[in-house]
């Protein structure tokens, strides 16, 4: 029966130890630190920058991402293909059915004439797309530019 009562508390205690979260001072679980990066929350004209993005897109609004992108943007993609994003933002505006982007977990950063962005994104048609994306932007004047866009699909979860 001891041996019983023993190898149940052992088990508690272990599973106790393996649920529990990282404590305070960045370390995890075994003194390894915390890789994860805090709650996003972001807000600012960088926060707003990426929402107007994510509102023309779902308006199809052609001509404000013509605006933004200039010529020599590029687009990388999982796979390590280097593409003119003004080409591959045009494919995906002018898709049929259109598609649908919805974010979250935004998370932004800025310079003196540079910020950055990324978030998780779900891309809806027919089927949904999810992934993460980040951003660089420039300064033009008063106005921003998108000068990298990383877009990653998770093909984990692709769902057709």
């Amino acid at each position: 029966m001891k041996k019983l009562v023993l190898t149940g508390l052992v088990l508690m205690m272990s599973m106790i130890v393996a649920s529990g979260q990282a404590p305070a001072g960045g370390q995890a679980r075994g003194g390894r630190p915390n890789i994860f990066a805090p709650t996003a929350t972001a807000t600012g004209p960088v926060a707003d920058f990426v929402n107007s993005i994510v509102t023309a897109f779902n308006k199809r609004d052609t001509a404000y991402f013509e605006k933004i992108i200039p010529p020599d943007a590029v687009w990388l993609d999982e796979d390590g293909h280097h593409l003119l994003a003004t080409v591959w933002m045009n494919r995906l505006l002018t898709a049929n059915p259109p598609r649908k982007l919805s974010i979250t977990n935004l998370r932004v950063g800025s310079l003196d004439n540079g910020a950055w962005a990324g978030f998780n994104y779900v891309l809806e048609a027919n089927s949904q797309v999810k992934g993460t994306n980040s951003m660089v932007f420039k300064k033009v004047g008063n106005d921003w530019q998108i000068v990298l866009i990383h877009g990653a699909v998770d093909t984990a979860i692709v769902n057709h």
